[in-house]
């Protein structure tokens, strides 16, 4: 025998059965909100051709994408691209698609807390619109996701690239310094404002005072009305600019439209970049309350115009938003109180009574109610602790009184109770 050591590699993970069921049922929810909204299902290969990938993701996405060997194809780092592939191959999918898809992606990132090479995603995007109403549909989508998944007080922060362009461009940076401008920016919840300047200074080659103005506007405060008022004055009529602030007035009167806005806040945020290439006007993102997981962001996206021509299709307008699916999931362990799973347990007394309790699991599973029973000839009580181990709520133990009279003994792990109740009765009572 080989002796190796047998570890995940290094950041990735297995899911064992319990966290499986958590993140399935995640996974359903997400997917039941979208599908509500009228978005359908799409699936993507897990690589692509490397050419597809880098055409717009910029240079720090670029270095992280997971190229296979002696071949041209990369491991996928997000949906998006894939989703722009398809349509730029599909031209004649009807317009608005409203596609979504859940499903993993790779980045050749430094491992660290909440942070992995291989994690799940679960996007939506309008793609044929250039109406902000697409916007507020995604972002809609993605808050109520978020609160029936038992989230509050979330907060959906706003920018728009338009206005960023317009505040540099009226600033006098360099065409060839705002990528790095932007990819600085982007890092400033990682790297804190500090490490921001250092950057802007380094690797965008900008003076202190080009860098104390982006600091300033980055930092502009105030209600949404005074917030834009205030960036007006640093755009100086730039046409593109005054675009991006009539985006973002229509975005929240029509936000406001929807209930879902009672449950979490929009707000402008000046500092907000999303360092991805490809984003062209609004960009967003969901952040918890500081007392869950950090305050972390567990949700971004904004609108992306000019990516699937990239890929030869004429110019289509394209938004989106992606759920951080691991960000959710962590914020729910900390908070989800285990429960026992709705899985009953066929014990059996003696072997003898290995008929009925056949004929109770096929009953219960064809009145739709997990059920499992005794596969290795165990006594009754290593059967009890079995099902305990596997979290089972409900265990109906089978004996000769039960075979007998055609009922079983029901009883509930989380509540110590216990009944003898017939079949059919069972059956009620589990569905």
């Amino acid at each position: 025998m080989i002796q190796m050591e047998l570890r995940t590699p290094r950041g990735t993970r297995d899911f064992m059965p319990s966290e499986m069921e958590r993140r399935e049922r995640v996974f359903s929810i997400i997917r039941n909100v979208y599908e509500r909204y009228g978005f359908r299902p799409l699936g993507t290969p897990a690589f692509e051709e490397m050419e597809v990938l880098t055409a717009k993701c910029g240079e720090e996405v670029s270095k992280q994408i997971y190229g296979i060997s002696d071949s041209s194809y990369g491991l996928r780092f997000d949906l998006t691209v894939p989703l722009a592939r398809v349509v730029a191959s599909n031209t004649s999918i009807p317009k608005p698609f409203k596609r979504y898809q859940i499903g993993p992606v790779w980045r050749r990132d430094e491992p660290q807390k909440g942070r992995f090479r291989e994690f799940w995603q679960a996007d939506i995007d309008i793609v044929g619109s250039a109406s902000m109403l697409s916007e507020v549909e995604v972002i809609a989508a993605a808050c109520e996701a978020l609160s029936e998944l038992g989230f509050s007080g979330f907060e959906v922060r706003l920018n728009n690239r338009k206005l960023l362009n317009a505040f540099v461009e009226n600033t006098g940076i360099p065409k060839e310094s705002v990528g790095a401008v932007f990819r600085a920016l982007d890092k400033l919840e990682k790297i804190g404002v500090e490490g921001v300047k250092s950057e802007l200074r380094e690797k965008a080659g900008l003076t202190d005072n080009k860098i104390l103005d982006i600091m300033a506007f980055t930092s502009i405060n105030g209600d949404n009305t005074q917030k834009l008022e205030a960036v007006l004055k640093l755009i100086g009529g730039n046409a593109s600019g005054m675009e991006g602030i009539s985006e973002l007035k229509e975005i929240i009167g029509l936000f406001n439209k929807y209930e879902i806005s009672r449950k979490c806040s929009l707000i402008i945020d000046f500092s907000l970049v999303r360092g991805l290439d490809y984003y062209t006007g609004p960009i967003f993102e969901v952040k918890l309350p500081e007392g869950v997981i950090g305050g972390l962001s567990i949700a971004a996206g904004g609108r992306y115009d000019n990516l699937i021509q990239l890929y030869g299709a004429p110019p289509t307008p394209a938004t989106g938003i992606s759920l951080g699916v691991e960000r959710i999931l962590e914020a729910i362990k900390k908070q989800e109180v285990e429960e026992r799973r709705d899985l009953v347990f066929v014990a059996t007394v003696k072997p003898d009574f290995l008929d009925y309790a056949i004929k109770v699991v096929q009953e219960l599973r064809k009145a739709g109610i997990r059920a499992e029973m005794d596969l290795m000839g165990r006594n009754l009580r290593k059967q009890l602790d079995y099902a305990n181990a596997i979290g089972a709520r409900f265990v109906a133990v089978v004996g000769e009184k039960e075979a007998k009279e055609q009922t079983l003994t029901l009883r509930d792990f989380s509540s110590g109770k216990e009944e003898t109740c017939s079949l059919p009765d069972a059956i009620k009572r589990l569905e």
